[in-house]
């Protein structure tokens, strides 16, 4: 395996990882859809690349807000504000995370090791 592949690799682990921290910034804003990022191997059969970024558009939980009330059309009285929700799941995120960051440092140890495996080449030539 060459080194760029690795390189690919954490270029493509780190943009999982800006995704999912914009999802978790974002678990709080109303109708925020959160985002998964989709991995297909690189050019060649080495590597990995972002095959695209995927946007979940499955609902959020209903947010009641009692204290806000508005004006209900027709002049019906008040009705109570109802608003979605951030899609946003604490646990696949989490589970994300862990895979990104153990990805990330299997890349790092690949490359560490082929620097070094460099290195013995040019001493044992030299």
């Amino acid at each position: 395996m060459r080194i760029d592949a690795n390189l690919s690799a954490l270029d493509a682990i780190a943009l999982s990882q800006q995704v999912t921290a914009n999802d978790i910034a974002n678990v709080n804003t109303d109708e925020f859809k959160s985002s998964d990022v989709r991995l297909e191997t690189g050019p060649e059969g080495e590597g990995v690349q972002v095959s695209e970024i995927r946007q979940d558009s499955s609902p959020g939980p209903v947010t009641h807000y009692p204290d806000l009330q508005v004006e209900a059309s027709g002049g019906d009285g008040a009705v109570q504000e109802v608003v979605e929700g951030s899609n946003t799941d604490y646990v696949r995120e989490t589970v994300n995370m862990i895979r990104d960051e153990n990805a990330y440092a299997a890349n790092v140890r690949a490359i560490r090791s082929q620097v070094e495996l460099i290195g013995n080449f040019i001493d044992e030539v030299a």
